[in-house]
């Protein structure tokens, strides 16, 4: 609900300015004077109006159902969807709140002025009252064509955002068979290391299988050896036996002589 009005802001200046808004650009300045104004004593209660917002007021109210549309003539404004502030909006001539009123759906987000501010507010609901059917149809036309344009903006980015997830799908695809193609080749090479791994196994069991056997060896061959040295001891404690009993011999055969 739009507040009451307590000063009519009307004055040339803002006159000019509001002409080279959207919509209202296709009316000239009298027509514009005659939107606004009507009847003098009926300002408050008029069709359209010039609002001005304290700082921190609020001019559209998330939820609510009302038929009015904002042109911004000067302020920042929040836009507030579940308490979190989307944008702001600033330029002179921007629109807001008129989706809402050509859709008849409540508001989608609140406005909060940030500063001082001043809008221009006109009553969609009554503009057919308007006694000259001239500005009713520009503005009647000036809207259709606002949701036109909004509903082709709404359908190129439909058709924008199809492309980019066909894409985006395209591109999940070549990625999957390029992730398969290397999960394959990561496959093939662990099967491959398996085997090496297999194969080393198998070649370090021979070693130690050979290893043991060369040690056999090698302990066959030491008690070989320590065979040929006792044989050797015992040959030549027998060559020393002998070679005593032949001294012994060879005395006893002197002493007989003797």
């Amino acid at each position: 609900m739009v507040k009451t009005i307590k000063k009519n802001l009307i004055n040339d200046a803002t006159i000019d300015l509001i002409s080279k808004f959207e919509i209202l650009k296709d009316l000239t300045k009298d027509e514009l004077r005659k939107l606004l104004r009507g009847k003098e004593t009926d300002y408050e209660v008029g069709i359209a109006k010039l609002i001005r917002y304290e700082p921190n007021e609020i001019v559209i109210r998330e939820g609510d159902f009302d038929s009015w549309t904002f042109w911004i003539v000067k302020g920042v404004y929040k836009v507030i969807i579940g308490g979190a502030v989307i944008t702001t909006l600033s330029t002179p001539g921007d629109i807001f709140g008129e989706m809402s009123v050509l859709e008849g759906l409540p508001r989608t987000a609140s406005i909060l002025s940030v500063d001082e501010g001043i809008c221009l507010g006109v009553d969609m609901s009554v503009l057919s009252n308007l006694d000259d059917d001239y500005i009713t149809h520009v503005i009647t036309l000036g809207f259709k064509q606002k949701k036109l344009e909004r509903i082709n903006s709404t359908r190129t980015q439909l058709i924008k955002e199809k492309q980019d997830l066909d894409l985006k799908y395209t591109n999940m695809i070549k990625l999957e068979r390029i992730f398969r193609k290397k999960e394959a080749a990561f496959i093939s090479k662990e099967e491959e290391i398996t085997k090496r791994e297999a194969e080393l196994v198998k070649r370090e069991a021979e070693m130690v299988r050979r290893e043991a056997e060369l040690a056999k060896r090698e302990a066959e061959s030491a008690r070989r050896e320590a065979e040929i040295v006792k044989r050797e001891t015992e040959l030549t404690q027998r060559e020393a036996n002998s070679t005593r009993k032949e001294v012994e011999y060879v005395i006893q055969t002197d002493q007989t002589l003797e």
